[in-house]
């Protein structure tokens, strides 16, 4: 009887070690994947420029917003779901912030806009923009008369009118002061 008491222990003993081990072993790999997530977390500039300048991809009209997409899932611009996701889950007021200052930026970006030029940084920053606040840039006061303008020729559209209003200093103001009033709504 006293011998099996003590094997009873025994293997008591060994399985406490074991779970304690395996216990271990399981806080080593939860530890390890929180690294990983941490050491992944990308910033809002660093999402962007990924986005941007590494993915690319091309939009055909799939930058403006309309009523019939709220209903529906909304298109994720040209990005993959997860990619942009992860860009536009950041908080509302820093991506509006941080995509306000590139509004000046006319370096080419590797998104096309079809059936027309590449993007420029600016300008994704406005699509972006229109789809973080579901409102188009001219459907501000100051650019309604955009809204259903005819297209004329390759330059004479509404990818050109837009890189014309980041050009000017003036509307390119005007354009920023009414996505940061959006983002007080």
């Amino acid at each position: 009887m006293k011998h099996a008491l003590n094997i009873l222990l025994l293997i008591s003993t060994l399985i406490s070690c074991k779970n304690q081990s395996e216990l271990k072993l399981e806080i080593a790999q939860i530890e390890k994947t929180e690294l990983i997530k941490i050491t992944q977390t990308y910033s809002i500039s660093e999402l962007w420029n990924i986005l941007v300048f590494e993915t690319g991809g091309c939009l055909g009209g799939e930058q403006y917003i309309n009523e019939k997409e709220f209903k529906r899932n909304e298109k994720t611009l040209v990005f993959s779901e997860t990619q942009w996701k992860e860009f536009s889950n950041n908080d509302k007021g820093k991506l509006t912030e941080f995509l306000i200052t590139k509004l000046s930026d006319t370096t080419r970006t590797k998104v096309h806009i079809c059936p027309f030029f590449e993007a420029t940084n600016g300008e994704m920053a406005v699509y972006s923009l229109q789809h973080i606040h579901k409102k188009n840039w001219f459907d501000f006061s100051a650019f309604k008369d955009y809204k259903n303008k005819e297209y004329k020729s390759a330059i004479e559209q509404p990818q050109m009118w837009l890189q014309n209003i980041l050009k000017n200093e003036t509307k390119r103001k005007k354009l920023a002061e009414f996505f940061k009033n959006e983002m007080k709504k």
